[in-house]
């Protein structure tokens, strides 16, 4: 819903991250929607003129609670998180560009925008997801970065905002197909997902 309020917002999806001025990912995405998470206050103290785990920004690394971590883990974790996005030319995030809604070709619907990943170690301020060209396409593979979830299967949100459960045991060439803004793969919903209770 966050990711949905912040293109009614501003007319486009936020960037996978903003880059300071040397050039390097400085910010996250994760940042930019604080605002429609009800975590205005924390977003106006953070500065976008240092990087995120400057000085004055490192000191708000827990105060958002468990909002980016998977419902279930150790809320001593709490200064990371369990959801990232996939981030490449192909997907919904292409970097520093922000894609508008009709740029998404495969439509919002069959198009994943954020997805789950199995450790949660990553810090909720870092601009660090998954990487399209180096990922694994097979849910909880051990060989490889990727998505999955220590409960099994992945939990991921699409562009229009659906939450999903997808199956263990999803072919890989299935979760790429999800994964492309514009691959025009067909979708067979029944193949793919189970529906979040």
């Amino acid at each position: 819903m966050a990711v949905a309020n912040y293109e009614s917002t501003f007319g486009s999806l936020p960037p996978a991250y903003v880059l300071g001025p040397d050039g390097r990912p400085w910010h996250s995405w994760r940042v930019l929607i604080l605002p429609f998470l009800e975590q205005s206050e924390v977003y106006n103290a953070y500065r976008f003129d240092e990087p995120w785990d400057g000085p004055n920004n490192r000191k708000l690394a827990g105060k958002v609670g468990s909002i980016f971590l998977r419902s279930g883990l150790d809320p001593a974790t709490r200064q990371t998180t369990s959801f990232v996005a996939v981030v490449g030319r192909e997907t919904a995030w292409p970097g520093e560009k922000a894609l508008t809604f009709d740029e998404i070709g495969d439509g919002t619907r069959d198009t994943i925008m954020i997805v789950e990943v199995p450790d949660g170690s990553i810090p909720w301020m870092a601009p660090a997801d998954l990487e399209f060209d180096r990922m694994s396409f097979r849910l909880n593979d051990k060989k490889g970065p990727g998505l999955g979830s220590r409960f099994g299967g992945a939990r991921v949100t699409t562009v229009n905002d659906m939450v999903w459960t997808l199956r263990d045991n999803l072919p890989p060439e299935r979760l790429r197909a999800l994964l492309t803004a514009n691959g025009r793969e067909p979708i067979d919903w029944d193949e793919l997902y189970a529906p979040r209770p």
